[in-house]
Protein backbone atom coordinates (compact mmCIF):
# COMPACT_ATOMS: atom_id res chain seq x y z
CA UNK A 1 0.00 0.00 0.00
CA UNK A 2 1.33 3.44 -0.92
CA UNK A 3 0.87 6.24 1.60
CA UNK A 4 1.59 9.96 1.21
CA UNK A 5 4.49 11.29 3.25
CA UNK A 6 3.51 13.11 6.45
CA UNK A 7 5.39 16.33 5.65
CA UNK A 8 2.75 17.34 3.10
CA UNK A 9 4.91 16.71 0.05
CA UNK A 10 2.97 15.01 -2.72
CA UNK A 11 5.39 12.08 -2.93
CA UNK A 12 4.50 8.46 -2.31
CA UNK A 13 6.84 5.90 -0.82
CA UNK A 14 6.26 2.17 -0.53
CA UNK A 15 4.99 1.31 2.93
CA UNK A 16 6.24 -2.27 2.77
CA UNK A 17 9.57 -4.01 2.69
CA UNK A 18 10.31 -7.22 0.88
CA UNK A 19 11.33 -10.03 3.19
CA UNK A 20 14.43 -12.14 2.61
CA UNK A 21 12.50 -14.85 0.76
CA UNK A 22 10.94 -12.34 -1.64
CA UNK A 23 14.31 -10.67 -2.26
CA UNK A 24 15.81 -14.09 -3.03
CA UNK A 25 13.00 -14.89 -5.47
CA UNK A 26 13.57 -11.61 -7.34
CA UNK A 27 17.35 -12.06 -7.39
CA UNK A 28 17.07 -15.59 -8.77
CA UNK A 29 14.37 -14.78 -11.31
CA UNK A 30 16.40 -12.11 -13.11
CA UNK A 31 19.00 -14.75 -13.92
CA UNK A 32 16.50 -16.70 -16.01
CA UNK A 33 15.84 -16.34 -19.72
CA UNK A 34 12.23 -15.20 -19.29
CA UNK A 35 13.46 -12.06 -17.53
CA UNK A 36 15.55 -11.00 -20.56
CA UNK A 37 12.52 -11.52 -22.78
CA UNK A 38 10.28 -9.56 -20.43
CA UNK A 39 12.79 -6.72 -20.20
CA UNK A 40 12.97 -6.47 -24.01
CA UNK A 41 9.17 -6.44 -24.19
CA UNK A 42 8.93 -3.60 -21.66
CA UNK A 43 11.60 -1.55 -23.45
CA UNK A 44 9.85 -2.18 -26.77
CA UNK A 45 6.52 -0.95 -25.41
CA UNK A 46 8.10 2.28 -24.17
CA UNK A 47 9.73 2.76 -27.57
CA UNK A 48 6.35 2.23 -29.27
CA UNK A 49 4.80 4.80 -26.94
CA UNK A 50 7.49 7.26 -28.01
CA UNK A 51 6.74 6.58 -31.68
CA UNK A 52 3.05 7.23 -31.04
CA UNK A 53 4.02 10.50 -29.37
CA UNK A 54 6.11 11.60 -32.35
CA UNK A 55 3.42 10.66 -34.87
CA UNK A 56 0.60 12.51 -33.13
CA UNK A 57 -0.74 15.64 -34.86
CA UNK A 58 -2.97 17.07 -32.16
CA UNK A 59 -1.15 19.24 -29.61
CA UNK A 60 -3.32 18.03 -26.75
CA UNK A 61 -2.68 14.39 -27.70
CA UNK A 62 1.07 15.08 -27.77
CA UNK A 63 0.95 16.44 -24.22
CA UNK A 64 -1.08 13.47 -22.97
CA UNK A 65 1.16 10.98 -24.78
CA UNK A 66 4.29 12.70 -23.44
CA UNK A 67 3.02 12.38 -19.88
CA UNK A 68 2.14 8.72 -20.41
CA UNK A 69 5.54 7.91 -21.92
CA UNK A 70 7.35 9.78 -19.18
CA UNK A 71 5.36 7.97 -16.49
CA UNK A 72 5.97 4.59 -18.09
CA UNK A 73 9.69 5.30 -18.45
CA UNK A 74 9.94 6.48 -14.83
CA UNK A 75 8.14 3.34 -13.65
CA UNK A 76 10.44 1.11 -15.72
CA UNK A 77 13.56 2.92 -14.53
CA UNK A 78 12.48 2.73 -10.89
CA UNK A 79 11.81 -1.00 -11.12
CA UNK A 80 15.15 -1.62 -12.86
CA UNK A 81 17.02 0.37 -10.20
CA UNK A 82 15.39 -1.57 -7.38
CA UNK A 83 16.14 -4.88 -9.10
CA UNK A 84 19.76 -3.81 -9.71
CA UNK A 85 20.14 -3.01 -6.01
CA UNK A 86 18.57 -6.32 -5.00
CA UNK A 87 20.79 -8.36 -7.33
CA UNK A 88 23.96 -6.49 -6.30
CA UNK A 89 23.25 -7.11 -2.62
CA UNK A 90 22.38 -10.74 -3.33
CA UNK A 91 25.58 -11.26 -5.35
CA UNK A 92 27.62 -9.85 -2.47
CA UNK A 93 25.78 -11.99 0.08
CA UNK A 94 26.27 -15.10 -2.06
CA UNK A 95 29.95 -14.37 -2.71
CA UNK A 96 31.11 -16.06 0.48
CA UNK A 97 33.19 -13.12 1.66
CA UNK A 98 33.90 -13.46 5.34
CA UNK A 99 33.75 -17.25 5.27
CA UNK A 100 36.63 -19.55 6.12
CA UNK A 101 37.12 -20.32 2.43
CA UNK A 102 37.14 -16.66 1.37
CA UNK A 103 38.00 -14.51 4.37
CA UNK A 104 39.06 -11.16 2.92
CA UNK A 105 38.79 -11.05 -0.87
CA UNK A 106 36.08 -8.51 -1.69
CA UNK A 107 34.35 -8.32 -5.05
CA UNK A 108 34.32 -4.97 -6.80
CA UNK A 109 32.15 -3.59 -9.56
CA UNK A 110 33.81 -3.57 -13.00
CA UNK A 111 34.72 0.11 -12.99
CA UNK A 112 36.78 -0.40 -9.84
CA UNK A 113 38.62 -3.52 -11.00
CA UNK A 114 40.44 -2.07 -14.02
CA UNK A 115 44.11 -1.41 -13.43
CA UNK A 116 45.21 2.17 -14.04
CA UNK A 117 47.18 2.62 -17.24
CA UNK A 118 50.47 4.45 -17.40
CA UNK A 119 50.07 7.84 -19.03
CA UNK A 120 53.74 8.01 -20.02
Amino acid sequence: MLKPMADGVNVFRPSFKLDERQLGIIASSVRQEWWDIMQRLMESEIALMNIKLVNSDDEKEVLVAHRLVRGAAMFYEGIMQRIAEITTIDAYNQSGIGSAENPEIPTYMEEFTALPTDAD
